[in-house]
């Protein structure tokens, strides 16, 4: 759980800059990411099951457009499409659509944390699952997609809502 002094100033400098990056922020201050998210103001963020991943990539996959993001210390990967379906096998979760611009394998077992998260980008209304590690590192997130005039489409905002109302705590969600 972040500190009482990290969740107040999270929240302070948000209300201050609500574009301001967590990644940045989570390397000022010296936590993980997974801190920043979690110490954002409620109505930002819902902390979903780790467990529940298959489940929450499935409707992700019903999703029309979205951006999947990939960070690490070299480069941002990102790949505006709809979401290849999967199935666990051989120790990680493998992508399997070979028409998808995404590929690969997930190791989905080193997900500890998955956020849902809604928080403006540069002014722009922004919605993204977030998938953590156990440390609170981002492993990877997958943002709501947009049109051409760079709104996020209506269906994957009812899509995402939807999602997130299953994990609200008075809902009985994760929290």
């Amino acid at each position: 759980m972040p500190s009482e002094q990290i969740t107040e100033t999270v929240r302070a400098r948000v209300r201050e800059n609500p574009s301001l990056m967590p990644r940045g922020l989570a390397e000022e201050l010296g936590v993980s990411e997974a801190e920043i998210i979690r110490s954002l103001p409620e109505d930002m963020r819902v902390e979903a099951r780790a467990q529940d991943f298959e489940t929450i990539w499935e409707v992700m996959c019903g999703w029309e457009k979205v951006t999947f993001i990939a960070v690490n210390p070299g480069v941002i990967v990102e790949v505006p499409c709809r979401l290849p379906k999967g199935r666990a096998a051989h120790g990680m979760f493998n992508l399997l659509d070979k028409n998808s611009p995404l590929g690969g394998h997930i190791f989905a077992d080193t997900v500890a944390q998955i956020w849902l998260v809604s928080k403006p980008f540069f002014g722009l209304e922004s919605h993204s699952v977030q998938f953590f590690d156990a440390a609170g590192g981002i492993l990877f997130s997958v943002y709501a997609g947009r049109d051409e005039r760079r709104a996020i489409l209506d269906s994957v905002r009812t899509g995402f809502l939807a999602l997130r109302a299953r994990y609200e705590p008075s809902t009985g969600g994760a929290q």
